[in-house]
């Protein structure tokens, strides 16, 4: 019995540092990423919106991915932030279609 206890002690050991490493790395990674300009421009640029809000889309698919219109399923999960020449800065609600589809458009770009 005292084996089986002494194993189990070791083995909780490992997979606690384990766990202290693999957080530590994973925090570091994840502040070197945000940090980078244009990670930082994409996460500033999207704004993720509340699920149980039951938005509709507001995408001008027609506009905003020409090359997939008709993608739109209307439950928007996502708000962006776009500037227009008229009223400036604008959160736009979008479903995930339409998001997925004006990242590809904007990568063409």
């Amino acid at each position: 019995m005292r084996q089986l206890v002494a194993a189990w002690d070791a083995a909780a050991a490992v997979v606690a540092e384990w766990a202290d490493r693999t957080s530590t790395v994973t925090v570091e990674s994840f502040h070197k990423l945000t940090s980078d300009p244009a990670v930082r421009a994409v996460i500033d640029g999207w704004r993720i919106g509340p699920v149980w809000a039951r938005r509709y889309c507001d995408c001008r698919c027609v506009r905003s991915h020409p090359d997939d219109v008709g993608v739109c399923d209307g439950h928007a999960v996502i708000m962006r932030r776009i500037t227009t020449n008229r009223d400036g800065d604008v959160d736009v609600p979008l479903c995930a279609p339409c998001a997925v589809a004006q990242g590809f458009a904007e990568q063409s770009r």
